[in-house]
């Protein structure tokens, strides 16, 4: 019986030891890295189960890694998450060759906060310099980011991962040339436009009205003398005006400025092709 529970106990040992090094060898399927601790339980599963569905019906990694480093600075982030997602956490974990890396890094510094898309292989081809331009001007992704929605802003960008990943499938993924068609207007902003429209015209043909009523009134009370003079009796026969300086001032056009920016595709240090791409919030 002693012999038994002996070697229960022994077994027992042994497959949690293979069970820790399997998880130390990149079986582990986490996606979610939350060192600065802004991310609920709940939150963090929930994204979760959202790469999962990407990864089973896409073949496609995702990978969601947010720290607070006062040392790293944002000229460097496209190294830094090159090498991060090569290595996997100094291969702890297996990350899928196609991949994307959404990366926050919290340190607020004087341009604020950083955030950074890393695109690997297939993500390098997909998630490009486009891709960054439309979360940052077609997406609610850097506000949720500026108003600290941050579990809102990782869902939107979760949601445009899955329809850039839709397209790409269809041999034709979306690019300057390809881009995301606009969204159809829903019945209520179309409704809300309608009503402010008809009050513009309204207002608009009502002051219209009153000019041309205010123009058919010619009887004019004449409240100064010099008003009844013909000005037919008068006739200017010379007139000339002199200039002695000249001052011309001009004012440049401003340029768009833009909280952010990206780079082409190129092979890291690790051997493999990246993308990347972010700003500031």
């Amino acid at each position: 019986m002693k012999r038994k529970a002996l070697f229960f106990v022994l077994f027992l040992i042994l497959v949690l030891t293979m069970t820790s090094v399997a998880s130390a060898t990149g079986t582990d399927d986490t996606r979610i890295f939350d060192e600065d601790d802004i991310l609920t339980d709940s939150q963090e599963e929930k994204l979760q189960k959202r790469i999962e569905n990407i990864w089973s019906e896409y073949d496609f990694d995702v990978v969601i890694r947010i720290v607070n480093m006062e040392e790293l600075k944002y000229s460097d982030l496209q190294t830094f998450t090159d090498d991060y997602y090569d290595t996997g956490i100094n291969s702890r974990y297996e990350f899928g060759e196609d991949g994307l890396l959404i990366f926050l890094n919290m340190f607020n510094d004087d341009d604020g906060r950083d955030y950074w898309f890393n695109g690997c292989e297939k993500g390098a081809v997909w998630f490009d310099n486009y891709f960054f331009e439309y979360m940052q001007d077609r997406t609610s992704f850097v506000t949720n980011l500026k108003n600290g929605d941050y579990y809102e802003a990782f869902d939107v960008a979760l949601d445009n991962v899955e329809k850039f990943l839709k397209q790409a499938a269809t041999g034709e993924p979306y690019s300057y040339s390809n881009p995301v068609p606009s969204e159809p207007m829903s019945k209520k902003t179309f409704t809300i436009l309608s009503v402010i429209e008809f009050f513009v015209a309204l207002l608009f043909g009502k002051g219209y009205a009153s000019n041309l009523r205010a123009s058919m009134n010619t009887a004019v009370k004449r409240t100064e003398a010099t008003e009844y003079i013909d000005k037919s009796s008068f006739a200017l026969t010379r007139s000339q005006d002199l200039f002695l300086y000249s001052n011309v001032t001009r004012t440049p056009i401003p340029t768009e400025t833009r909280s952010g920016g990206g780079s082409s595709i190129h092979t890291s240090s690790g051997g493999h092709s990246h993308s990347g791409g972010g700003g500031h919030f």
